[in-house]
Formats: C-alpha cells, sequence, structure tokens
C-alpha cells in the first residue's frame, strides 16, 4: 500500500497549503514523481519478501509525516503571534525535507530490487501463479443458463455478413469459459462454420503463444510471419474464433488486425471480467453480462456434481446440500470447489453441517486455493489506484448493501485517492466504483429513480479474497467479537503498530481499540447509550453514528487530525422537558471550540433513534475552514460572538438540514461553492421565516430539497435572538400547537424563477408544506431542472393542470404519497421525460394518455396506487409501440384495489385507511 500511502501524504500536503499558506508545491511534485516511480514497479506479480518490507518501511515513513505535518500546520492555523507561526512553518519544512529524504532512497532501492526481479518468476506458490482456464477446467456440465445459450448462439450465426466480435463479461468463476466453450462445441456451431479456432490470452499474455494455440502448431516463425500466416489460414473462409479470458484493450490491439473481415458472417467472440475491454473490441452490440445463477440452477449444480455421482444420500444430507447451494451465492466455481470438498470427507451429517456454516471461508482454504486463484487474478490486474478502493469493501459485514453515498463520503476523507484536474474528489470517488463495477469486482444492488447508483455490494467470495488480502496489507482490520478472541487479539497487536482502519461490529470491541494508532475507526452496528473514551489521538476518521451517547463526547475535541466525524447524542433540550423553567440562553449541545479541528471535511449529527427535541448550535460550526460537507439534523443556531468576521467556506459542497429561519441571502453568501442543500425544519420554522427565499448566491447548486418534519410533540423556538447578536433573553421554546397547522395555506411560500440558483438541476419538496399545484408552474421556469421529487402531503389538490410550458427540461418525476385526483397535461408539457415514478397516490384517476407521445418516455414504475393507473400506463406503452415502433418499460407491484361503484365518503375513508397503513 505504498502508493495508497504516498497519494494520502500529498492530499495532506496539499491541505497544509490551503490552511497555512506555506508553499509546499515542491514536496508535492517530488512525491508526484515518486508515485509514478512506485506505480510501475507495482507491475511486478508474485510474493517478494524485500519489496514487501521497502514497502512498509515508506508506509510507516508517509503515515508519521502525516501526522506531523497535520500537528504544525494546525500550530501555524492556530498561532498568536509571527513567532509561533514562523517556528511551526520551519518545523513543516524540515519534517517534510527529512521524510522525502527517506522516501526516496527506499524507492530507489525499491527500483534496483524490482530491476533485478523482472525476469524472474516467483518461486512461491502465490494466488496469482495460475491462470483462469487452468483452474476452472469446466466440464460439461452447464445447469441453468439455457437462455443465455440460445441468445448467444443467435448472436454468433444470426446478422449481418459482416465480422462481429461478440463478448461476455461476468466475475471470475461466473461460468463464461464454460459457457463459451459449449458454444465452440455445438453440432449447429460446428456445421455452421468451416473453421474453428480458439485461445486463452491471460492475464501475462503473450502475442506469439497466442497465434500459436490458434494455428494449433509450433512453429519457429517470427510473430510477423505467424499472423501474417494465421490470417491467409483464415481469409475466404467462415470462421469462429474465441477468444478467452483476455484482461487488456492492448493485447486485443495485438491480434486484431490478425482477423480478416470477408463479409461472409464470420464471428469472433470474446470472454473478459472487464466491460472497458469488451466495449472496446465489440462491433457496436452491447457485451453479455452473465448472472450469477438462482437457487434453483445452484442446487441442480450440486446435485449433479454430489448426489448423482455419489449415489443416494438421505433427505437430511439434501436438505444440509440446499442451505450449501443457497450460500455460494450462484457462483458456478464456488459449488464446484465445495462440491469438491464434500466428496472428499466423511459421510456425517456433523461434517456436512460444518462445511453449510463457513461456506465462504471453506472455498477461500480449500486445499489448493482454486478458487482464490481465480479471483485474485481480478485484484492484482488493478491499477494502482483501484487496489485500495477494492480492499475498503473489508470493512463491512458479509452480504451487505452499502450506501454508494455512504461509501463516496468515507473515500472522499480516506486520502488514498488521486486528485484529478477539472473534478471534485467526489467525482473522482463514484468514477472508482463505476470501475470496479466494470471489472465484475462488485455489484450494483438498487438505483435511484433518477438512474443513481444507491447501493452496491460484494459477493461472499470475493469478500473472502477482500479480507485476506486487506489483512495481509494491514489496510482494514475487521474486529470479530468474543467468539474469535485468538484472531482478534492477533488483529489489534497488528493495528496498535500501523495506521490501518478498523470495523467494529460490538459494543465490546471499542475497548479493544483503546490507545491504538487506527486510522479509522468504523463501528457498523447500532449499540446502546455509552460514554466513550476517545484515546485513539490519531484517528482521521471516526464513524459513531450507531452509538448513542448521553451528551456531545468532549474528547472529540482533543482528536486534531479528524477528517470525518458522525455523532450520535442526546440534545440537551432533552433535559428540560416537563420543565416550566425557560431554558437558559448559554445551553449549546456542542462546544464553541469546535472550530479548533481544523481538518474536519464532513461532520454529521444524529438525533437519537426517536426524538422531539433539536439541537441548539453554535454558529462556530460554520468557521472550519476545510469542511465539505455537513449534516446538522433538526437544529437552531446561537451565535455567541459577534460573526463580521467569520470565514467564507470556499471548500462547503453539501449543507443538509439548515433550518429554514437561515436561508437569506446573506448567509448563503458564505457558501460560494455550495452545489446540495437540504432544508429543514418544524412547520413553524417553515413559517416564521418572513422574508422570501433568496438562493440567488448559491450560484453552484445543482440539488435543492425542503423538508418539513411534522410531530405533534415536537419541541420547536417560540422566539430567537437576531442573528449576529449576543443574545441575553432565555430561549422559549413550545411543545404544543394553539391550533392544527391550516392546509390551505402553504407553510412554504416559494420565491419567484430569479431567486432560485440558475443551475438547479435537482428540486425536492418533503413532508406537509402544503403547496398548490399552481404554485409548481413557478418551478417549470427554471432552465436546467431535470428531476422533480414530490412526497408526503408536499402538494395537495384535486386536480393538476400542467400550463404553460409545463416542465420543458424535466428528466425524471417522482410522485410519492400526495393528494391528486386528475392530473391533466400533454407530452409538451414534459418533452423530455424519461422516467416516471408514481408511489401512494391512492385518488390518482390515471396519467395522462398525450404522454404516449413523450419520444423520450423509458419508464413508468408504479407502486400502491390504483387499477385505474396501471392501465392508463400499458395503454401509453402499446401507444408507444404502435406509433413509434419503441418500447418503454412499465413496471407495477402493490395495488391499491377500489371498486369503482364504491361511493365518494367510502372511496375517502379507503383513501385514509391506506395512507394510515403506509405510515
Amino acid at each position: 500500500m505504498a502508493y495508497a500511502a504516498v497519494t494520502s501524504l500529498m492530499r495532506t500536503i496539499h491541505q497544509s497549503m490551503e490552511l497555512t499558506g506555506c508553499d509546499l508545491q515542491p514536496f508535492y511534485e517530488k512525491l508526484e514523481s515518486l508515485r509514478a516511480i512506485l506505480e510501475k514497479s507495482f507491475n511486478i506479480r508474485g510474493d517478494h519478501e524485500g519489496l514487501t518490507i521497502l514497502e512498509v518501511e515508506i508506509v510507516e515513513v508517509a503515515y508519521t509525516t502525516e501526522d506531523m505535518v497535520d500537528s504544525e500546520s494546525r500550530n501555524v492555523f492556530l498561532a498568536h503571534n509571527l513567532e509561533e507561526r514562523s517556528r511551526a512553518m520551519w518545523e513543516i519544512f524540515f519534517v517534510l525535507e527529512q521524510a522525502l529524504e527517506c522516501i526516496d532512497s527506499t524507492v530507489k532501492q525499491w527500483m534496483a530490487a524490482s530491476d533485478s526481479m523482472k525476469d524472474l518468476k516467483p518461486q512461491t506458490s502465490s494466488l496469482v501463479s495460475l491462470p483462469e482456464h487452468d483452474v476452472e477446467q469446466p466440464e460439461k456440465i452447464m445447469v441453468g443458463r439455457e437462455n443465455e445459450f440460445e441468445m448467444m448462439l443467435d448472436q454468433l450465426v444470426r446478422g449481418g455478413r459482416e465480422l462481429e466480435v461478440v463478448s461476455i463479461v461476468g466475475m471470475g468463476g461466473i461460468g463464461k469459459t464454460t459457457l463459451a466453450t459449449k458454444l465452440y462445441s455445438d453440432p449447429y456451431i460446428m456445421s455452421r462454420f468451416d473453421i474453428r479456432a480458439k485461445a486463452t490470452v491471460s492475464q501475462e499474455y503473450c502475442v506469439r503463444n497466442v497465434l500459436l494455440g490458434l494455428l494449433s502448431s509450433i512453429s519457429d516463425e517470427p510473430d510477423d510471419q505467424l499472423a501474417d500466416r494465421l490470417q491467409k489460414h483464415l481469409k475466404g473462409r467462415r470462421y469462429l474464433v474465441v477468444i478467452d479470458d483476455i484482461w487488456t484493450t492492448e493485447a486485443w490491439d495485438d491480434i486484431k488486425l490478425c482477423f480478416p473481415d470477408c463479409i461472409n458472417g464470420s464471428r469472433i467472440l470474446l470472454t473478459t471480467r472487464n466491460v472497458e475491454v469488451a466495449e472496446y473490441a465489440s462491433s457496436g452490440k452491447p457485451p453479455h453480462h452473465m448472472r450469477l445463477m438462482n437457487f434453483d440452477e445452484s442446487w441442480n449444480l450440486l446435485h449433479k456434481k454430489i448426489f448423482e455421482k455419489e449415489g443416494s444420500y438421505s433427505p437430511e444430507f439434501e436438505n444440509i446440500g440446499k442451505q450449501i447451494a443457497l450460500k455460494c451465492g450462484g457462483l458456478p466455481l464456488a459449488i464446484t470447489v465445495i462440491a469438491g470438498l464434500l466428496s472428499k470427507i466423511s459421510k456425517t451429517l456433523d461434517e456436512w453441517q460444518n462445511v453449510a456454516e463457513n461456506v465462504s471461508s471453506v472455498v477461500s482454504t480449500d486445499l489448493e486455493a482454486k478458487c482464490m486463484r481465480v479471483l485474485a487474478l481480478s485484484y492484482h490486474h488493478l491499477p494502482s489506484h483501484l487496489k485500495p478502493c477494492f480492499l475498503y469493501f473489508a470493512i463491512f459485514a458479509e452480504d451487505e448493501r452499502i450506501d454508494v453515498n455512504k461509501l463516496v463520503e468515507l473515500w472522499a476523507v480516506e486520502g488514498f485517492l488521486n486528485k484529478e484536474e477539472g473534478k471534485s474528489i467526489e467525482e473522482v470517488a463514484e468514477t472508482c466504483i463505476n470501475e470496479l463495477v466494470d471489472r465484475s469486482l462488485i455489484s450494483i444492488h438498487n438505483l435511484s429513480f433518477d438512474g443513481q447508483t444507491q447501493r452496491c455490494g460484494m459477493h461472499d467470495v470475493t469478500r473472502e479474497l477482500c479480507l485476506r488480502e486487506a489483512r495481509n496489507m494491514n489496510f482494514v482490520n475487521v474486529i470479530r467479537g468474543k467468539s474469535d478472541q485468538n484472531s482478534c487479539a492477533q488483529s489489534m497487536q497488528c493495528s496498535f503498530k500501523s495506521r490501518s482502519r478498523i470495523s467494529i461490529y460490538k459494543e465490546e470491541e471499542l475497548a479493544w481499540c483503546r490507545n491504538s494508532e487506527a486510522h479509522s475507526i468504523i463501528m457498523l452496528r447500532r449499540f446502546k447509550l455509552v460514554t466513550l473514551e476517545l484515546s485513539f489521538k490519531l484517528v482521521r476518521v471516526l464513524d459513531l453514528h450507531f452509538t448513542t451517547c448521553p451528551s456531545f463526547p468532549s474528547g472529540v475535541l482533543s482528536l486534531i487530525h479528524l477528517r470525518y466525524l458522525s455523532l450520535r447524542f442526546n440534545p440537551c433540550l432533552k433535559k428540560y422537558r416537563g420543565s416550566k423553567e425557560a431554558v437558559p440562553s448559554s445551553i449549546i449541545d456542542i462546544p464553541l471550540s469546535i472550530s479548533s479541528l481544523c481538518y474536519l471535511q464532513t461532520f454529521k449529527l444524529y438525533l437519537p433513534f426517536t426524538n422531539y427535541y433539536p439541537f441548539i448550535l453554535p454558529l462556530e460550526i460554520l468557521t472550519m475552514p476545510q469542511l465539505r460537507k455537513l449534516c446538522m439534523n433538526w437544529n437552531y443556531l446561537r451565535s455567541h460572538e459577534p460573526t463580521e468576521n467569520r470565514l467564507i467556506l470556499k471548500s462547503l459542497q453539501c449543507l443538509n438540514q439548515l433550518n429554514p429561519r437561515y436561508c437569506t441571502g446573506s448567509f448563503f453568501r458564505l457558501f460560494p461553492n455550495l452545489k446540495k442543500l437540504q432544508v429543514f425544519g418544524v412547520p413553524e420554522d417553515f413559517r416564521n421565516h418572513k422574508d422570501l427565499y433568496d438562493f440567488r448566491y448559491l450560484y453552484q447548486l445543482e440539488k435543492l430539497a425542503f423538508s418539513s418534519y411534522c410531530s405533534p410533540v415536537a419541541c420547536f423556538l417560540k422566539n430567537t435572538a437576531p442573528s449576529g447578536s449576543t443574545p441575553q433573553d432565555p430561549l422559549r421554546f413550545q411543545t404544543e400547537r394553539a391550533t392544527a397547522p391550516p392546509t390551505d395555506v402553504p407553510t412554504l411560500l416559494l420565491p419567484p424563477p430569479d431567486a432560485f440558483p440558475q443551475n438547479l438541476k435537482s428540486l425536492t419538496f418533503r413532508g406537509e408544506i402544503f403547496l398548490a399545484w399552481k404554485d409548481l408552474s413557478i418551478v417549470g421556469k427554471l432552465p436546467k431542472l431535470e428531476v422533480l421529487k414530490l412526497s408526503d402531503n408536499a402538494v395537495i389538490g384535486e386536480e393538476w393542470e400542467v400550463v404553460e410550458e409545463g416542465f420543458p427540461h424535466l428528466k425524471f418525476l417522482f410522485l410519492d404519497n400526495v393528494y391528486i385526483r386528475y392530473w391533466r397535461a400533454s407530452s409538451d408539457h414534459f418533452p423530455y421525460l424519461e422516467r416516471l415514478f408514481l408511489r401512494k397516490c391512492y385518488s390518482l384517476d390515471s396519467i395522462p394518455p398525450d404522454f404516449a407521445d413523450i419520444t423520450t418516455l423509458a419508464l413508468i414504475d408504479i407502486s400502491s396506487c390504483r387499477q385505474s393507473v396501471v392501465n392508463s400506463a400499458k395503454q401509453i406503452q402499446q401507444d408507444i409501440q404502435d406509433n413509434y415502433g419503441s418500447s418503454i418499460e412499465v413496471h407495477t407491484r402493490h395495488l391499491f384495489i377500489f371498486d369503482i361503484t364504491t361511493d365518494e365518503d367510502d372511496f375517502e375513508k379507503e383513501v385514509a385507511s391506506c395512507r394510515n397503513n403506509a405510515e
């Protein structure tokens, strides 16, 4: 992980320059050149103890230097006089000079060692020593896949007369080679093509060997003569060539000119793990992505390999066999490995049950480690910048569906991502996730309604590889709990000495981290109320949002290296529950000294899981210069000092749960680069905002959301001191509303279109805001609006008649739990709409039939609506097919069945009942 450690040190130097104004660019550029050398040297395969020792030295120097640069840069930032500032700046230069001298020397040793190893083959058996085709050894058994086989067969034999490249993509062990081999040997294929040839390219490919494999010969001819002979051999004949296990676009470039296009229906079939390679080589058709097997297919494969081969088994063995098949996660190679193990162990229920309970670890530790060797090829072929991204998944639990936004937040502050010109660090993180998906190492589980990836995950067997490599590199330590004390002790012993990342699943495990030098501590399960002892002084990422603390843990203020902080604690107001005395003006939930955490980039606050009291926060929370994301939950801000001199937060990209009371032009001037804003409060907070909202100064804002939180017992602020003053009067809170909020008066008054940010792309209204449908004509005038989401009674009224130009640029529309009966609109009002989502619109009669003329429409998704809405969607689907010859998807589920003969009163009662049940 030397590459990642040097990248992290470069990020720290960059942050130091921003914080102190010191010119550290020469150090940054020198590290950049050293990192480039490390990246090239990482292409050496195998286990080399000498290089590993040198890598550890670089990592230790880089992390130690980071901590020292952090400390001294903070001293510069907080210096009271010029002498203190100068002394701290001198220390920064001295520390970096010493560190670079050491890293430079070690890299030179690295280069010398790697040069001497370039022509050597690994002396020890390693995970990368065996190519996939040698490991998989596909049998003639192919269970399921009939549809895939027929579809691929159709692609190979039909189509035009031009030469076409057909690609199969999927993770290692999913059966790409098996499918390609069955296609190659199919009798119809054999009769269809005059000549067939196949070759395996593999990771460490040799062009000469590929050519010889296709020619099925041995020769001393030069490569160019072999290529010429192959081309002549194929010319004029209809051929099928299978290129198995190709890894890079360069490998395709080396051989593609050997295949002439004889305009006779010849085909090339590629298998690869990398979508980029498949798309690069293809003839314009999308590659076929192999899916994991379903349970029935998994069980049938295991049954054929064990139960049909080995004879009769009792029903008890079959039941355990089905458990094993399910836990293999649909990966054929894992089932094959398990079947091999079951055929060797004693045929007792206890032995089989033990295998069933430990499928992932059994697959990863089988005698020849076949499965791990196949998957390890993908890991070791990753470029240096993606390896830490892959290993980071070791933090998360098995089978966890990982929140992509959370993953992006963590990667953005961890330090191992490369900075790219013209991209934010969050955009770099999103690109890395997509690259791992394209390389078949992680999979997408959920997409949001506007097509963004919401959740991703990793196959259990791939995760075992990830855990193994992460532990070997001391990149992540997963603390297992009391059931695994020995491994836990070893893990912790390792983590004390280095800057690894620690993920915690049980309460007692947090105590084991005491005094560790962990880089990151992430708690992944909900714990009871605890008092924390924060003794890990070098931690940079601290995620405690599953742990409820009695109050703000003051020990956090001593963690000066923090980049990421996520906390959940009880607000001070809770102490005054049931009390008639006024809340003191001095009450505050976070100390003013929070601003001393000058490196903090992400700060997330959570109220307890059930709570009706807001946070009272100091404005100092908005004076941390590196802050990029701030999530404050329901809150009120208190100014304890004059605020004229507070910083303009140029780094702030995302501000969540800002109380509507503070949505003023003067306040927004502080955040010139803000991209995402959520305005959040109870209805009284919105109503107490007397002035029109003014977002004009948020020039970069792309996503804006208004959320109203309504609870009959919420404790809301009755009065507040003017912004910028030192309040003397006590705070007055109220928990009961004098009357129910009127539904005919909007909670939120929309400003005119020119008061909105002109770059706004996404707008959400959530909660009882009670806009009228006609108010949305203001929203329709926003010049770049692509996404509109309306939910939970944000808009009310029986009829939505879209007027004027409508929404000329809208692509995604989501109506969720809003009261509407009649929707009147034409295709001209939504000319570029791509996706329409309707959920819990119990009263809606139908979708406007004119939507059949929206040529961009691709999906209508309906959930918990009336059958008449579904019928209108299907009619639109049919009309598009008939009129334009194109197709759209219509998804339906949880339909609300209503008898049209029921009278209006009964209908309204039924709707109310459905709403209550949904809530």
